[in-house]
Order: structure tokens, then sequence, then C-alpha cells
């Protein structure tokens, strides 16, 4: 394989000609560790009590069975790859103590990917900053670092998680953990510390350098073991950012979104509850961001806190809140996340931003060539990035990620409603459903063709719940509804000749335990699929297994897949090229009785092997159409 770079929305090898990438995240348990087994649903999970003594090793998959999933995912035409890894996994033994056997097994697995034609991004994963507070990514040493007792959390009511919760852990509740306070704390210290937390420095460094430090050398430490391989196109900045409390005008309110009933404790209670104190808390029943009060709860009732002999909370030390002589909590500065110096605090360009040219700068000293794939916090598209390499190539790639939330969320799909994410509300009707897919997505494009330079657009993870509608699709085997909200979204991309990779292939999903990551079950590929003819375990197959141009010696103008008919049609200009040429790929689920091609000039040839269609043009032809129909 040869190396990718970009210069405007597209990647193009080293002789210019256009690589689309069809790509799939890679995969969701790669967020636990494999030993002991990290997986959620656990109730005696013993990798939160020896958090230091994990192995990530076998997370995707086990080494013995990575060359029949790799070959799975080459023969439904995937060529790229975002794969997941963890800070957690790098660096779990504690700070500056890499897990060596671990990276030794990823660069093994990039090998062999090389081999099989995968192009790749590293993707630092992390949702709601860690395992430990109900989610995946950060050591367990970055809470204790601060003073915070892990095996406190449980009894505090200050965490979401599944195994401790058994039954009571509804769908998606982990995103919840955004709101509370470990999770909220966490990420301000690691994004704006200085700032916000200037007197809490670690071994001299402030919390917010000491982080970073950390988390940056831990990925350029990979960067340089993984450097020789070509396929590599460059390292993911930090998975779904979340400002945690910074921005927040007032701490006595409660600004989260979900469905269904949930707690609505503020950031002001759950810094008193952190020490130990029980706070009767209002739950809300909720549809989006409105959020009608029911009743109260008693939280934390045997008053545990969450930190350390010794220790307390670190806003409180900060001066945020303090007792009263009574040992009443008093709120002293409601807004003291919001300003600094009488300034408005920014989370992108006073926190993100710095943070994503400190990470590339690290990055880049491995290799110029590797590029940060950027994104925003979920539901916010904005991002900006103006610097270039010397070569003129672009630095920084837009891989925002989108989801129809309303779908993911509620796991139920209804053809005539979505939610318009950017301006979050509900929609009605089936057309204006499908106009905010387009809409959505096309805003995302929009923020890279005008504030990144033209950069490419990668959506970096999209997808569906496989347990949609009552698990419709393997309790019945009908997943028409999955294929057609699934076309839904790739036609999108197609129309706006995006880059594209789907949440996700879990080489352990099961139908009991999905993902085996909070209940989620979004994999394309299960255990429990029978390995049809085409479908070889995969789930909506017809959906995402799609004809499209992986090489083009041209400029690219437009595509499109019928999926009902199976019509692709392709049109690109020859540009620079003599004679424009493209490498077409066939999916078998869709073609395996044949088919035929139509042409507007020129010639081609079919590799039956590798499931491609090589066009040849002529000359004196300046662009080119191609049509590709089943045989009648």
């Amino acid at each position: 394989m040869e190396p990718l770079t970009c210069y405007n929305q597209f990647f193009v090898d080293a002789k210019g000609a256009v690589v689309l990438l069809r790509g799939v995240n890679l995969g969701g348990s790669s967020k636990l560790p494999m030993q002991p087994n990290g997986s959620t649903h656990l109730m005696q999970n013993e990798s939160f009590r020896k958090h230091r003594d994990v192995s990530f090793v076998g997370r995707p998959f086990v080494e013995e069975e990575a060359e029949e999933h790799f070959s799975r995912l080459q023969k439904w035409g995937f060529n790229f790859l975002r794969f997941v890894v963890t800070w957690e996994a790098i660096e779990h033994r504690g700070p500056g103590i890499y897990d060596e056997e671990y990276i030794r097994y990823l660069v093994r697995m990039i090998k062999l990917a090389e081999k099989k034609g995968f192009y790749i991004w590293i993707d630092p994963h992390q949702d709601v900053w860690s395992r430990f507070t109900g989610g995946d990514g950060a050591p367990g040493w970055t809470l204790e670092t601060i003073g915070i007792d892990i095996q406190n959390l449980k009894h505090s009511g200050l965490t979401f998680v599944q195994h401790e919760m058994a039954e009571k852990y509804k769908t998606q509740m982990w995103y919840l953990n955004y709101q509370k306070y470990p999770t909220a704390s966490m990420f301000t210290l690691f994004f704006a510390g200085s700032i916000l937390a200037p007197f809490l420095l670690i071994d001299g460094q402030n919390i917010q350098h000491y982080l970073q430090t950390h988390y940056t050398k831990a990925m350029t430490h990979l960067a340089k073991k993984i450097s020789r391989f070509k396929n590599i196109l460059g390292f993911g900045s930090f998975n779904e950012p979340s400002p945690g409390y910074i921005g927040r005008h007032n701490l006595k309110e409660y600004r989260g979104m979900g469905f269904g009933l949930q707690e609505a404790a503020t950031p002001f209670q759950e810094m008193f509850l952190s020490e130990g104190n029980p706070q009767k808390i209002e739950l809300r029943l909720f549809y989006g961001k409105k959020g009608i009060p029911m009743w109260k709860k008693l939280l934390n009732p045997d008053g545990v806190s969450i930190w350390k002999q010794g220790k307390f909370c670190v806003w409180r030390m900060h001066g945020v809140w303090n007792y009263d002589p009574n040992g009443a909590p008093m709120l002293l500065r409601p807004d003291y996340f919001s300003k600094n110096k009488g300034k408005k605090i920014e989370f992108y360009r006073d926190c993100l931003k710095p943070f994503f040219q400190t990470y590339h700068q690290g990055i880049s000293t491995v290799r110029k060539r590797f590029r940060i794939f950027i994104e925003n916090e979920p539901g916010n598209k904005w991002l900006d990035w103006q610097s270039k390499n010397k070569d003129g190539s672009l630095v920084a790639i837009n891989s925002s990620h989108w989801y129809e939330v309303g779908l993911l969320f509620s796991k139920k799909y209804l053809e005539w409603f979505a939610i318009d994410l950017f301006a979050a509300r509900p929609v009605f009707g089936s057309k204006k459903a499908t106009e905010v897919y387009e809409k959505n997505i096309l805003e995302i494009s929009k923020v890279s063709r005008e504030r990144m330079q033209n950069a490419p657009t990668v959506i970096g993870e999209t997808g569906i719940p496989m347990d949609l509608n009552a698990k419709q699709g393997y309790v019945q085997q009908d997943y028409r509804k999955h294929e057609k909200v699934l076309d839904r979204i790739y036609r999108v991309m197609e129309k706006y000749l995006l880059y594209v990779a789907i949440w996700n292939y879990t080489a352990d999903n099961t139908h009991a335990t999905g993902d085996n990551w909070n209940g989620e079950d979004l994999s394309i590929y299960s255990l429990d699929t029978p390995a049809e003819v085409d479908k070889d375990g995969g789930r909506t197959v017809v959906a995402f297994s799609r004809p499209y141009p992986k090489k083009t010696c041209g400029e690219p103008i437009s595509l499109s897949f019928d999926i009902e008919n199976k019509v692709f049609k392709y049109s690109f200009k020859r540009g620079k090229f003599a004679i424009g040429s493209c490498v077409i790929y066939i999916p078998p689920i869709h073609y395996s009785q044949g088919f035929k091609v139509l042409l507007n000039a020129g010639s081609y040839s079919y590799n039956a092997k590798t499931y491609e269609l090589h066009f040849q043009g002529e000359k004196g032809i300046e662009v080119y159409g191609i049509s590709i129909q089943v045989k009648d």
C-alpha cells in the first residue's frame, strides 16, 4: 500500500488518483479489557477492582481469528478502518508505564490489515471519560490522581455503571454520566485545569498539563511503534470531547437531555454529594431537552464520600462552594465555569482547539504525514483549522459524528419521525425526516469546506441499533426497516461524495449481550447471525455493502446507488489525467447473478476474486459515465 495525502476534499495517492474510503469502526468491544473480561454486563467485574492489572490483548479480536474477520470486511467492500484503542489500554498500569505486549499485538494487527488492503486511522476512544464513570477511555489512575476513590463511586449516586446497577440499568443510560460530577469534573480538568483549577498540581504540573501530557505521550508512543506502516492515515484527537462544566452559567441548573424519567441533580448538589452528604434531588420526565418535574429522590443515603482520606472536592478547593457555620452548603460562585478574568470562556476556542494543536505537535514529531482527525462535542458541528503542512497538504480532517439521535436512544424506527440534531428539535413526516438526514450531514461537510480549507469530511461514526423495534431484526429475521434507515444514511454520503465509517464491527457480539458495552447493539456482525451466502454473519449487509469507486484517476462528479433496483451510477472528469480510469467495488450480495455495465465511452474488465471492476477511458473524453445494473 502507498500513503495517502489530501489537498482538498479528497484523499489522493502519489499519482493524484482519488481514493474513496468506505470504513467501519473496529471494534465495539475494544473499549473493554480482554483479561479480566471487562464486558459491562458481568456482575462480578474484576477489571474494576484490579484496574491496573488488565490486558486489552485480543481486542478487537483474538489473533487466531484476525484473518477471518479482515477477509469478511474485505469481502463486504470495506477498505478503511477507524481502529479503536483506548488510553487505558496503553497506559493502565500507571503514569508513563505502557503495556508493550498490547502494543506489539496492535502492530501485528495493523501489519495484517495493511496486507489485506485496509487504510487505518487510530481512534483513541472514550465515552464519558472512563469505564469507572460508566463509559471507557481514560485509565483509572487519572481519577485517583485527583483524589477520587474509585471503589466508592458506586455507593455515591454519582455514576451510572451497568454491572453495578444490574436490572436497574436502562438502555443508553451511560450517556447521562456526562452530567454527573466525576465525568464533568475530569473533562473540565483535562481541557481547562490551568484556567479553572490553578491550585491543583500533580508532580509540580497543573492537572490539565499533567493529564494532557500523559495522553499525548501515550498516543505518540504508539505512533512511533506503527510509524513504518504506510496504511496509517493518522490519529484521532479525542473521541466525542465534552466541555464538562466549562461554560456553565448557573451551577444550580440541570442541563441534561434524554428520554424518559431521569435524575436531575444540579452540579452544585453533586459537588455537595461528592463529600458524602445525602441530597434530595429532582426526578424529571424528559423528552429531548425538555423535562417535567415529577418527584424527589434521596441520593447517597449512606453518606459515602468519593474522596480518599484527606482529599475533598476540587471545586471547594477553588472557592466555588463551601459550608456555612451550620454545615449547610453555600454556592459562592454560580458562574465560576463561564468566565475567566471577566472574559467569557468558549470551549472550542479556549480549550479544545489549543489541545488539538498541542496533540498534533506531538503526533507530527513521529510522522509529518500523520493527519489528525478532529471532532467537536456531540451535537456541535463547528470546527475550524487553517494551518497546512509545508507541502501544502492538509493537517486536520473533519471527522464529526452523526446519528439520528431519536432512533439511537429510543431504539425505535418511525419513518415519519426524526430529530434535527443541530436544531435540537423533532420533525414529522417521512419527507421531512429524510431531509433532516441530508440537512445535518450537509452542515457537517459545509464546515469542512468553509472553515477547514476544503478538508475531507469523514463521518467518523454513524449507524443504527440492531435491536430496533423490540429486536425485530434477529427475533423475526426481518431487517427490512434496519436496511431502509441505513440506506437513507448512505445515500446522503454518496450524494455529497463523503467518507464514512459505520459504527461498528464487534467480533464477539451476540444477540443476548450486544456489543458487550452498556447494552449497545450496533454491530454489523454477530456470532449468532446465520452465515448465509454473501452475508457471512452480517446484519443489514444489503444496506452497507454497496458499490462505490475505490480509486479514480480523475475528479469525481456524482455517485448514487438505487438499492431497490440495484442500479449504480458514477460519473467523473478525467481532470489532469490524459485518460480517465477507475476501480469500482461490486458487492456480491447485490450482483451474485451477474451484472451489466453501460458506458458512454471506454472499456472494462472484472476481477471476480476481488469483486472489482476496472474501467479504462478513451482519449478525447472529458466526462465519463458508468452505470451498473443487474443482469437481465
